[in-house]
């Protein structure tokens, strides 16, 4: 016998895919993998992939987690994206 599909209201759908394009971003800005942000915030591997494919929407002490730990990169000043490039570039040129 079939499942019957969910039906999921278009504003969890949007905040399913702002949530889903927030840890990806995050994740990949930091060279993170999957396994060790999921070791980070206390969830498997395929937890974070659902997430990051907007399948679902994490728990609350989860999102806490993940918060917690973008906080800290950013007070850390870890560099993500552009200025990480710039950054990794520089060291292999031997300017840094």
């Amino acid at each position: 016998m079939a499942r019957p599909k969910r039906v999921i209201d278009t504003s969890v759908k949007k905040e399913m895919k702002s949530v889903a394009s927030q840890w990806k971003r995050f994740r990949t800005a930091n060279v993170l993998s999957q396994k060790f942000l999921a070791e980070i915030v206390n969830v498997s591997r395929r937890t974070i992939q659902s997430i990051e494919s907007g399948r679902i929407i994490p728990q609350q002490r989860t999102m806490d987690a993940f918060n917690s730990l973008r906080l800290k990169y950013e007070a850390e000043g870890r560099p993500t994206g552009k200025r990480k490039q710039k950054q990794v570039s520089k060291l292999e040129q031997g300017v840094i």
